[in-house]
């Protein structure tokens, strides 16, 4: 729960700092400090420590509640409490502590799952819904990757006049080409080589893929479609591919004069036969955010933004 905790907060732009609380009290956990929690009073502007208590088969007793008011450092406190509150508790009478039991936790984490915020796992790890594909799914076990951001989004914010606006990061879908055919020169010589070209619709462009961009891992983030319109055409992707894979290549030239022979460079230009080509596709993630003040989607690549009801795929 604790691990569900920490993810929600992640994605809901709440950072936590370590807590300077050297020894809790028994049976609390201090996650961290957070600066600001969207989901409590949005009007309070003071740090809050954040405390989860993990499952038990007892639920929290006065006296366990009694040491916490002693031992707890002076502030706002949030209390997520996976047990619930033993007849004889006093409840919280001060408006510094806000106490969350296991009813409130679960309709938290609830609706974050529904609305697709937080992605539920299977028992074995993998992520239900169509995050990761199956071998099924993906020519020669191409498997699912994601791109690394390649900008801060607290700084493009901070730059566009929008410093400290609510964001919540997304993953954008596109796909990734793998693409075995053969280069052929003008004296007809022939290369085979492959390529990973990633599709990005939200961009309209085609663009070969850096694999120092790739990330290691694939985050459990909502994934957002843009429209069904937006993917290219088998024909016109097979062509835009043929355009982005033509290569110039240097060739020696050797011509003889009424002086003797005269060797030359030259480049040639080299066609890629996109009829006897192989496409293989598979997923590809792109970093986004969901800017909550003006509801668009910043792109975690080109740094432009994209109305979220513009895609009817779109999950909301």
């Amino acid at each position: 729960m604790e691990s569900a905790i920490r993810k929600l907060l992640e994605n809901r732009a709440v950072n936590l700092r370590p807590s300077p609380v050297e020894s809790p009290p028994h049976g609390f956990i201090c996650i961290g400090i957070a600066k600001r929690v969207p989901d409590l009073h949005p009007s309070d502007n003071r740090e809050v420590f954040v405390w989860h208590v993990p499952s038990d088969l007892l639920s929290l007793s006065e006296q366990e509640l009694e040491r916490w008011r002693v031992d707890a450092p002076k502030g706002r406190h949030w209390i997520l409490s996976e047990r619930e509150l033993s007849p004889d508790s006093s409840p919280f009478n001060s408006s510094d502590v806000i106490f969350w039991g296991p009813d409130s936790i679960s309709n938290w984490i609830g609706q974050a799952v529904l609305s697709g915020e937080l992605v539920a796992r299977n028992p074995d790890g993998m992520p239900k819904g169509d995050l990761l594909l199956s071998d099924s799914d993906n020519p020669d076990n191409c498997e699912p990757i994601s791109l690394k951001p390649s900008f801060d989004p607290a700084y493009w914010l901070a730059h566009r006049g929008m410093e400290g606006s609510v964001i919540t990061p997304v993953l954008l879908n596109a796909k990734l080409w793998t693409v075995t055919g053969d280069l052929v020169a003008p004296s007809l010589d022939v290369e085979r080589d492959h390529w990973s070209v990633i599709e990005d619709p939200w961009s309209a462009c085609l663009r070969m893929l850096d694999y120092s961009d790739q990330a290691n891992n694939i985050p459990d983030l909502r994934t957002i479609s843009p429209a069904d319109e937006s993917w290219l055409p088998e024909s016109r992707l097979h062509m835009e591919i043929q355009k982005l894979l033509e290569v110039r290549k240097r060739s020696r030239v050797e011509e003889t004069d009424s002086s003797g022979p005269v060797k030359s460079m030259l480049l040639e230009k080299w066609s890629f036969r996109k009829e006897s080509a192989q496409f293989h596709e598979s997923a590809l993630f792109i970093p986004g955010w969901i800017i909550q003040t003006t509801g668009k989607i910043l792109h975690g690549s080109n740094g432009r933004t994209y109305n979220l009801d513009a895609s009817p795929s779109a999950t909301t």
